[in-house]
């Protein structure tokens, strides 16, 4: 998933500990930062703390980052939801990360990943059999929402970014296997061209958004 150019820092960086961007091995023999260990999160295990370890990563130009904070997104996705006539309520629990991308200190995208857990995810309100049937199968499942891009950004760059950093935080950090995320029709075929996501079921009011959407899936984990 890393390509040339393409520079991960995972690190706690808000740890005033001088080694906190240094990397050492865990259990498994996968690099972690000192002073904080890598997040997990399993259902029916803790939910993952507020102060999750921050994630930042290069990609030419955008520098993209992980937090737990809505605040430096809040104006992009309240614009484009205005604009788009969604609603724009969100409030994030503790199994939330927030990926913002930005191009001169300007954030131009933004979307929020949910770890499963007892909560539950956005998507068990439209459609709670299909997730339950997924998690039934043994998936460690995680989801998708408040997805934006500044009008005018290259889509694909911007979500490619994007699916690195999910990559690293879902599937290596938190042992991640499936994707869903909920998105309206005419959004369907560009998340199946971009990112590989398939529709599952749908579509089907989404009360939280007051539109309709189809449940979209794809498999994070890939065979040996």
């Amino acid at each position: 998933m890393i390509t040339p150019g393409h520079k991960p820092i995972i690190g706690n960086r808000a740890s005033h500990d001088p080694d906190a961007d240094t990397e050492d091995p865990d259990e498994n023999g996968r690099m972690k930062p000192r002073g904080e260990p890598l997040a997990r999160n399993r259902v029916g295990r803790a939910p993952l703390p507020m102060h999750a370890p921050c994630i930042r990563a290069r990609f030419g130009g955008y520098v993209i980052s992980a937090t737990h904070s809505l605040e430096r997104s809040g104006e992009l996705v309240k614009a484009s939801y205005q604009r788009k006539g969604y609603t724009a309520d969100h409030t994030l629990v503790s199994t939330d990360i927030v990926f913002d991308i930005e191009l001169s200190d300007r954030i131009v995208g933004t979307l929020t990943m949910r770890l499963d857990s007892p909560e539950r995810l956005y998507g068990d309100m439209t459609y709670p059999d299909e997730l339950n049937a997924l998690r039934l199968s043994g998936r460690k499942l995680a989801e998708l929402s408040r997805f934006v891009i500044l009008p005018g950004q290259p889509t694909s760059t911007i979500m490619g970014a994007f699916f690195h950093l999910i990559y690293v935080y879902g599937y290596l950090m938190n042992d991640v296997t499936d994707l869903i995320c909920e998105v309206v029709p005419q959004h369907v075929a560009a998340q199946g061209r971009l990112l590989g996501f398939m529709p599952i079921a749908g579509p089907r009011l989404c009360r939280r958004a007051g539109i309709d959407a189809f449940l979209l899936h794809r498999t994070l984990a890939y065979p040996a």
